[in-house]
């Protein structure tokens, strides 16, 4: 399915309580960037934002992890569904160890939380 492909990830890391917060290891720029620029300081997350996205240019695939999707995850997905790139979805509770490909953002309205 993925074979030879490299691959966003694209997972929450901040949430409204630590329950949603996914813990899985992830290389992603969601995990660095924090140590570097400051989410709440607007030209600082902006920032971080656009490294994301020209992260997600060099990949054909962008994997969703869990069922919740913040406000900086629905930008990644809107801009991987618009690019052409390959979305699969990860939800360990739904479906372990699989990874569910979703072919448009209606689904990902329609199953997931999204949030802000």
């Amino acid at each position: 399915m993925l074979q030879g492909k490299k691959a966003y990830i694209c997972s929450p890391l901040s949430a409204r309580n630590p329950e949603g917060v996914q813990h899985c290891r992830t290389f992603a720029s969601h995990a660095h960037l924090p140590l570097m620029l400051d989410d709440r300081i607007p030209e600082e997350r902006e920032t971080a934002m656009q490294i994301g996205l020209l992260m997600l240019d060099l990949c054909g695939a962008l994997i969703i992890c869990g069922s919740q999707i913040s406000g900086g995850m629905k930008s990644e997905i809107q801009t991987a569904f618009e690019k052409g790139k390959d979305v699969y979805w990860y939800d360990s509770k739904m479906k372990p160890g699989e990874l569910m490909k979703v072919e448009n953002w209606g689904r990902i309205e329609d199953e997931m939380q999204i949030y802000t």
